[in-house]
């Protein structure tokens, strides 16, 4: 039997229900503003009684995107026009989190998790974290080398402290404790090929909260992605790093370990050896809250440590856990080196994967063992040639459909991430289609009238292309004659509007 939640009186039905019925073998879906409603028999398939079983339905919907959704995806770029700035309670919960909740121990800043007031208890979890564990062990088993890569992970973080073992055995049965499932994601990375996700979204039931369910979520408060661009490419020299495992150096608070329990093997290819318990000693990668308490982290040691000139470079050009800067000489550059990392090893940080430029900083960064020796950096979302200093976007390739229509059209454009707005001669042409398209009214799925559809058969094409158009990373570069300039003399600015879109363009 299911509880019952809400009774809708017959008063009301008709205010609730709508005109759409859809009928078939077997319940009859009629539309509602709460969903679809089902109801009638259900077919077995045999000519026997069902009396004593339970039957279960779902209803999947896609909800199309409304006005506003589509009217953000159009709206004019307002870098340096409008604000977007915390709210200024945010900006308070942020400071009394660091205030109170984040304290330098032992070489490292240790946090509390950021708990809701009054949340629900938290449940064990054990049984479907074990059986989660055997599903991910099986899975990687079909990949021995990922396996292998996966427990070595693990075992890593053991060796560095970021994890412990338990001795369930000593503990009281009435110790509150909840157990995570965990599951890999394969990275393009050089440094970390496959990373341990653990999913802090795990619900018992239904009925029980998740571990995410019983934390706060607030929004970290990160640099403007647009600003940090434009200030990597201003300058001569440009210098890309990031900080190592960063999550995982910041320790947890011991009171908040025992919620961060999960299981694995000491050997994952014998599992009937004994499961073995492990719980974080470091901020884990997964929960809802683990941004926010490394920026609030991340943001409180530069403060902490006014005494460094690289201080203000850090906190102005720092992204989650990349530092993303650019400077007029190599001096300067090396400067910044010695001194960024001098100030992050104070809370037990290393800055790694270094990538420049500057020939005299990757020599140094070579020497160190901290230099990225691929040719190819991403930054934010582009790539970065160092060698050649120049910047390439990164846009999957649109294929050629026979019917295009409108949701076809949102999916593919929304996929283009241009922070610069250097393809907004092509982007803007899909974004005027989309708003005459919205004012036509034509239905999601049903493909559009010919002449659309030849009109966007041009813009793929032209988006495919600039996959393989590069820029120069510095904008303010040098003059004809090869003389480096630090600042422009003159600044020639060009407007232009029409009817459905307006630019604008800067020269030196």
């Amino acid at each position: 039997m299911l509880d019952i939640a809400v009774l809708i009186g017959a008063d009301h039905y008709w205010d609730l229900v709508e005109d759409t019925v859809i009928r078939g073998n077997g319940p009859t879906a009629v539309k509602s503003k709460l969903g679809y409603l089902l109801s009638g028999p259900v077919h077995t398939g045999t000519t026997s009684k069902t009396t004593g079983k339970s039957h279960m339905m779902n209803v999947i919907a896609t909800r199309p995107p409304n006005a506003s959704i589509l009217e953000r995806f159009w709206k004019l770029e307002s870098m340096g026009v409008t604000s977007d700035g915390q709210d200024q309670k945010e900006l308070d919960y942020i400071q009394e989190y660091q205030d109170k909740c984040i304290a330098f121990r032992d070489g490292r800043y240790e946090v509390k998790l950021p708990w809701k007031q009054d949340h629900a208890p938290l449940p064990t979890n054990f049984e479907i974290a074990l059986k989660r564990t055997m599903g991910t062990i099986h899975r990687l088993r079909r990949e021995p080398e990922m396996l292998q890569q996966y427990h070595e992970v693990i075992k890593e973080q053991e060796r560095r402290g970021f994890i412990e073992k338990v001795c369930v055995d000593k503990e009281s049965p009435s110790q509150t404790v909840h157990y995570i499932p965990h599951h890999p994601v394969r990275k393009d990375s050089s440094t970390t090929p496959v990373r341990v996700v653990y999913d802090c979204s795990c619900r018992k039931s239904a009925s029980h909260p998740s571990l995410n369910d019983c934390l706060e979520s607030t929004p970290p408060q990160l640099n403007d992605l647009t600003t940090l661009l434009v200030r990597f490419r201003m300058h001569k020299y440009a210098v890309t790093t990031d900080i190592e495992k960063a999550f995982l150096h910041v320790g947890l608070h011991e009171n908040d370990r025992d919620m961060t329990r999960f299981l694995w093997f000491e050997d994952p290819y014998d599992t009937q050896d004994k499961v073995v318990v492990y719980r974080f000693k470091a901020v884990l990668f997964g929960a809802t809250c683990s941004p926010f308490i490394l920026n609030a982290t991340l943001l409180k040691h530069p403060r902490q440590n006014k005494d460094c000139n690289a201080v203000n470079v850090i906190e102005r050009d720092l992204n989650v856990d990349n530092v993303i800067s650019s400077f007029e000489s190599e001096t300067e550059v090396l400067k910044y080196f010695h001194e960024s990392r001098t100030l992050m090893s104070k809370a037990g940080m290393n800055l790694r994967s270094w990538s420049s430029n500057s020939e005299a900083l990757q020599k140094v960064a070579l020497r160190e063992n901290v230099l990225d020796e691929e040719d190819v950096t991403k930054v934010l979302g582009l790539r970065w040639k160092t060698e050649s200093d120049t910047m390439q976007f990164v846009i999957r390739n649109i294929p050629e459909v026979l019917e295009v229509t409108q949701r076809m059209i949102l999916k593919f454009s929304s996929q283009i991430y241009d922070p610069l707005g250097l393809l907004s001669p092509v982007t803007v042409r899909a974004k005027i289609m989309l708003q005459d398209i919205w004012k036509g009214n034509y239905d999601w799925d049903t493909p559009l009238p010919s002449a659309i559809q030849t009109s966007w058969s041009n813009i793929p094409a032209d988006l495919n292309t600039a996959t393989e158009m590069t820029v120069k990373r510095q904008f303010l570069s040098s003059t004809d004659d090869g003389k480096e300039t630090k600042s422009p003399k003159e600044l020639h600015v060009f407007v232009d509007a029409s009817m459905k879109s307006y630019g604008a363009a800067t020269y030196v």
